[in-house]
C-alpha cells in the first residue's frame, strides 16, 4: 500500500488523527451524506495506504464526537444529524480550538474561586492560576517601601484618594509608560482601577446593557466569560490562531452579531500565550472602528516579554479612538496589590467615571503610593529584569518536560512572554477526566472547556509555567504525563 499524499507520517499529529480529519472533511463536503454507510475498514485502509488499526482509531474518534454511528454486524454510518460545528475548519488552521466535542455546564463548576483556593493548597502542585509565586516577589523591597511611604504620608495614607486615583500614582504610571515608548497621548487620560478584572466590569457596564453581544477570543480568558454571564450579556466567540484573532472570522462575526464590544488579550494571550502580530492588530482595529464596536484590550501580561521584539499596544495605533486599554501590576509585581490602570480617550473616560465612582468610590492611597515610589525609584525595572529571566527558564523547563513525557501528537504553544502555555491533545482525549484523576494524585491544571464560550476544547489544557521552580515543574509534568499515558 502507498500512503495517501494528504497524510504526513512526519507531522506532529498522528496518522489516525490526520485520517480522522480527512474523513470528517469528506462528510462535510457531502461525499458521504447523513445516514449513508461508510466503506468497510479494509477498503478505507487501502484507499489511504494505512493500517486497519489506524482506520479503526480514526472511526472511534468520529464516533465519540458524533459524526458517525456503528451498528453491530452492519458497519459504520454517517450520523443522521451531524454535530453543530458552524464554520469548523481544520485544526491546523485553528490549532487552539481543539475538539468540537462540548463539555456540559455542570462539569465545569465555579472555577475562578476554586482555582485560587487550589493555588494555595500546599498539598497540591497546581499549574492552574497565573500569578507571581512568593519566591519571585520583591517582598522585602515592598515591605521597606511601604514602611517609608507610611511615614511620609502620615494621616493621608488613611483617607480617600480622588475617584480617578491617587495623582502621584497616575503620574508615575504615565512616566513608566513613556519610558517604555508608550506615552499617553494628548486627549487621552488614565484612571486607577483595582486590577484588570475591575476594568473589564467597568467597560461592560458603561457601554453595554443586558442582552448585548460581546465578541471574545476562542479560547479566551475565563474571567471575561464569567463576567459576561454574570452581567447578562452574551459572549460571541471568534477563533484565534498563532497570530491572534482571525480577521476574516472577526469580520463575519461583526456582520452577523451586532456586537457592542470586543475583548482581546493581544500580548501573551490568556490562555494560549500567543501574541497578535502588528498586521493583525491594525486589521482588528480597522474592523472594530468600521462597525462602531468598542475595543477593550487587556495588557495584564504586557510587561512580561522575555524574548522577541515588543509590539505597539492598540491605543498607540492610528485610529484607536474607540480603544480602552487595561494595564495591571497584579501579574508583573504582586497579585495581592490589586493595582491597575485604565487608559482611554477623555470622552470615553467621562462615560465610565460615574459607573466607576459608584462601584469603588475611591481606592486607598497607600498601595497606589507604594507602587508609584517603586516605579520612580527604578525598583520595578530591576524586578522585571529578574522576573523575565526566571519566567523564561520556567517556560523552557515546562516545554522540555512536555516534549519528554507527553505522547506524540501533542501540540504545545511556546509563548515569548507571559505565564501560560496551551496544550492540545488528540481529539478523543478528555482533559476533564484527566483533571479529576490529576487532583487525586496531587496535581492541578485548567481544563480547556473553561476558556470557550461554547464549552469546546475538551482535549485542551492550560498550564501556568510561572508558579513553580524548574525542578518542581519537571517532576510534576512527568507525573502528569504518566497519567496521560495511563488514560
Amino acid at each position: 500500500m502507498v500512503l495517501d499524499p494528504t497524510l504526513d507520517p512526519g507531522a506532529s499529529s498522528p496518522l489516525y488523527l490526520q485520517l480522522q480529519r480527512r474523513l470528517r472533511g469528506l462528510i462535510q463536503q457531502g461525499e458521504w451524506r447523513p445516514g449513508s454507510r461508510l466503506p468497510a475498514v479494509p477498503e478505507l485502509a487501502q484507499r489511504w495506504g494505512v493500517h486497519r488499526l489506524t482506520v479503526l482509531k480514526a472511526i472511534a474518534g468520529l464516533k465519540r464526537t458524533g459524526w458517525i454511528q456503528t451498528v453491530q454486524g452492519r458497519g459504520s454510518f454517517v450520523a443522521p444529524r451531524l454535530p453543530e460545528a458552524p464554520g469548523l475548519r481544520a485544526s491546523s488552521e485553528f490549532p487552539f480550538e481543539g475538539s468540537p466535542l462540548l463539555a456540559h455546564d455542570g462539569e465545569l463548576g465555579s472555577w475562578l474561586g476554586e482555582t485560587l483556593e487550589r493555588a494555595q493548597d500546599r498539598h497540591l502542585v497546581s499549574f492552574s492560576a497565573g500569578f507571581i509565586p512568593s519566591d519571585l516577589l520583591p517582598g522585602e523591597q515592598l515591605r521597606r517601601l511601604t514602611a517609608q511611604v507610611l511615614k511620609d504620608l502620615g494621616s493621608e495614607a488613611w483617607v480617600y484618594s480622588a475617584p480617578a486615583g491617587y495623582q502621584p500614582y497616575l503620574e508615575a504610571v504615565g512616566r513608566w509608560l513613556a519610558s517604555e515608548g508608550e506615552p499617553i497621548d494628548e486627549g487621552w487620560g488614565i484612571r486607577s482601577i483595582p486590577g484588570a478584572q475591575s476594568g473589564l466590569a467597568l467597560a461592560l457596564e458603561s457601554f453595554t446593557v443586558p442582552g448585548d453581544r460581546v465578541l471574545v477570543e476562542s479560547p479566551c480568558y475565563v474571567g471575561i466569560l464569567a463576567l459576561i454571564r454574570a452581567l447578562g450579556r452574551e459572549a460571541v466567540p471568534v477563533p484565534v490562531d498563532r497570530q491572534g484573532l482571525d480577521p476574516e472570522r472577526l469580520a463575519s462575526a461583526l456582520q452577523r452579531s451586532e456586537a457592542k464590544m470586543l475583548f482581546t488579550v493581544p500580548s501573551f494571550h490568556n490562555p494560549t500565550g500567543m501574541t497578535q502580530s502588528k498586521a493583525r492588530r491594525e486589521r482588528v482595529l480597522a474592523l472594530t472602528r468600521a462597525h462602531g464596536v468598542i475595543l477593550v484590550t487587556d495588557s495584564a501580561y504586557g510587561d512580561l516579554r522575555f524574548s522577541g521584539n515588543s509590539l505597539p499596544p492598540f491605543r498607540r495605533l492610528e485610529g484607536a479612538d474607540h480603544v480602552i486599554h487595561l494595564g495591571s501590576f497584579s501579574k508583573s509585581l504582586a497579585a495581592g496589590l490589586r493595582m491597575g490602570y485604565l487608559i482611554a480617550r477623555d470622552d470615553l473616560l467621562r462615560r465610565m467615571a460615574p459607573i466607576q465612582e459608584v462601584q469603588t468610590i475611591a481606592q486607598p492611597p497607600l498601595m497606589q503610593a507604594v507602587v508609584a515610589r517603586f516605579l520612580d525609584t527604578g525598583g520595578f525595572r530591576r524586578h522585571l529584569a529578574r522576573l523575565r529571566r526566571a519566567l523564561k527558564e520556567r517556560r523552557d523547563a515546562m516545554v522540555e518536560a512536555l516534549a519528554e513525557h507527553f505522547p506524540p501528537g501533542t501540540q504545545v504553544s511556546e509563548p515569548k512572554g507571559g505565564m501560560h502555555l496551551w496544550v492540545v491533545m488528540p481529539e478523543e482525549f478528555s482533559a476533564l477526566d484527566l483533571h479529576r484523576d490529576a487532583l487525586q494524585h496531587g496535581l492541578g491544571f485548567a481544563p480547556g472547556p473553561l476558556f470557550f464560550a461554547d464549552g469546546r476544547g475538551t482535549n485542551c489544557l492550560r498550564l501556568n509555567f510561572s508558579t513553580h521552580d524548574p525542578e518542581t515543574t519537571r517532576e510534576a509534568i512527568a507525573r502528569l504525563g504518566h497519567l496521560v499515558h495511563r488514560a
